[in-house]
């Protein structure tokens, strides 16, 4: 099954990104390089890919600040997706080719307008922000509507986005790219979301995750879906010889929650593309080659075309050295970002060569 669905991604201006290229993907893509080189906005923008017309797709980008005293607003995490460091007109504008080397474009811009409201009416508006009944497209122009307090006023504002979608659409649907996109951060798996149901379903794949638990676990049984005593809800809970009931998921560290997030995650991704920031994060790296060759393979077996970030040297190691199993021969690239007199650069590499560069010159990968 093929697994290339994207050739290329060309981003005009996004976030902190302006004129960044990336080309010539293969099966798997790794992006490396400091702190903000933009690794995880690459991985945005492809996650847009799912729908760009949709208000939920561009706010699921929103960025909450770490240990910050207050979540930002809506209002505030969507003008943060824009580049500030230009005085042209705001926008996000990128472009992708897909395998049959079609290009799709989106470009995205707003406009604000704002008139003072009323508290009580802000608080009617604010309980239902961004229900249906808030969302217009009309000849694929969203209009959103915000509520927001200003910080230097008690005055509350009504501000209404027109954010204009330019597209080239291959079909009559509200979407550039039909394939199955998933996108896993760096601590989804501490909420204990995995996707179950897809696993439990496919009986070649399934024995293959429990023995892999088992290098965790060897007393491990089974792992599946239980009712919850106390609601109707169910919970993911993992049967061991030790205890007559199975165990709720989050009695576990987190990287054997880590490790069932992102094997069902690749199930879910058949025949698109699976995106993972910070690949490394919670797994040790004494099992990252044997968890990885699986995902590898199982990804190329599935025809899901994998793209990966990640700030650690020893876990890039270990899947750069992938390539040499028989099936990943050449599916491997590497991508380091890094900005060089303002301008956002990436530099490629085959696998094959980027071993040869850290081993015989002590290149600097990342």
């Amino acid at each position: 099954m093929e697994n290339i669905h994207i050739n290329s991604l060309n981003i005009e201006t996004y976030r902190g990104i302006k004129n960044l290229k990336l080309d010539r993907f293969t099966g798997v893509n790794i992006l490396t390089g400091n702190n903000n080189s933009g690794k995880t906005s690459v991985l945005e923008l492809l996650k847009t890919l799912i729908d760009p017309t949709r208000a939920e797709v561009w706010q699921s980008l929103i960025r909450r600040p770490f240990g910050a005293s207050r979540n930002i607003s809506y209002y505030e995490g969507f003008i943060d997706l824009f580049d500030k460091s230009s005085n042209e007109e705001p926008k996000i504008k990128y472009c992708i080719t897909d395998a049959d080397k079609k290009e799709h474009n989106v470009a995205v811009s707003y406009e604000i307008k704002a008139e003072s409201i009323s508290t009580r009416t802000a608080n009617q508006l604010s309980k239902k922000r961004f229900s249906t009944e808030e969302k217009r497209i009309i000849a694929n122009r969203l209009y959103l509507t915000f509520v927001y307090n200003s910080q230097f006023s008690n005055n509350y504002q009504i501000y209404e986005f027109q954010d204009s979608f330019d597209f080239l659409l291959d079909g009559e649907k509200n979407s550039l790219f039909h394939k199955n996109i998933v996108y896993v951060s760096p601590t989804e798996h501490a909420k204990n979301y995995v996707y179950l149901d897809e696993i439990l379903n496919d009986s070649e794949l399934y024995p293959e995750l429990l023995a892999i638990l088992q290098d965790f676990d060897p007393d491990i049984i089974s792992i599946n879906q239980y009712a919850s005593p106390n609601s109707t809800n169910e919970y993911c809970g993992i049967l061991t010889k030790k205890f007559k009931n199975a165990l709720p998921l989050n009695m576990y560290g987190d990287g054997m929650k880590k490790v069932i997030l992102l094997m069902s995650a690749v199930v879910v991704a058949k025949g698109g593309v699976l995106l993972i920031d910070e690949f490394e994060t919670a797994i040790h790296t004494s099992i990252m080659s044997e968890i990885y060759s699986w995902i590898l393979t199982t990804c190329k077996k599935l025809g899901v075309q994998l793209f990966m970030t990640t700030h650690s040297k020893e876990a890039l190691q270990k899947v750069l050295a992938l390539n040499s199993e028989s099936e990943l021969k050449d599916d491997i690239t590497l991508y380091t970002l890094y900005k060089k007199d303002g301008k956002n650069i990436a530099r490629r590499l085959s696998a094959e060569r980027a071993i040869e560069a850290d081993k015989n010159f002590d290149q600097e990968l990342r």
